[in-house]
């Protein structure tokens, strides 16, 4: 017996309806409903995946740019604490020049009642004249007792 279908067709849809009782029919039915629900929590999954790449991106970048902005900062610091240095360096100098100069020593001397000598009188100092060690090598605290 031959059975039309109402929708057109060969037939096959009416082979189709029988088999939705039967357990390949309840098989393919759930086989559906896991895949549909796979696919849903498939782009949930993408969209979440692409989203927590894209924040660690984030992240990172601005790790970065933090260390670049604190070495920029600490250099600048450290150039404006060379600069003051190299001023007061500059400072101190003009000082000790100032101090050292031949003018200014000879003011104090005259003040001191000090002058230049006419002649340099040089002393020679005989060096001490070393002892020979004398006694026993491997007694040396007691080679003052066998003397």
């Amino acid at each position: 017996m031959i059975a039309y279908s109402l929708h057109g067709g060969n037939g096959d849809d009416g082979e189709k309806r029988q088999r939705a009782g039967t357990r390949a029919g309840q098989t393919a039915a759930q086989l559906r409903r896991a895949r549909a629900a796979r696919m849903r929590h498939r782009n949930l999954v993408l969209g979440l995946g692409g989203l927590a790449i894209a924040t660690l991106v984030v992240i990172s970048y601005l790790t970065l740019m933090s260390g670049v902005y604190r070495l920029d900062y600490t250099l600048h610091e450290l150039e404006a604490t060379r600069k003051t240095l190299a001023e007061e360096s500059a400072r101190l100098d003009d000082g000790i020049s100032q101090l050292e100069s031949r003018d200014r020593l000879a003011a104090i001397a005259d003040k001191l009642g000090m002058r230049d000598s006419a002649g340099y009188a040089v002393a020679i100092v005989p060096r001490p004249v070393e002892e020979k060690p004398h006694g026993l090598a491997f007694l040396p605290i007691a080679s003052n007792w066998l003397r």
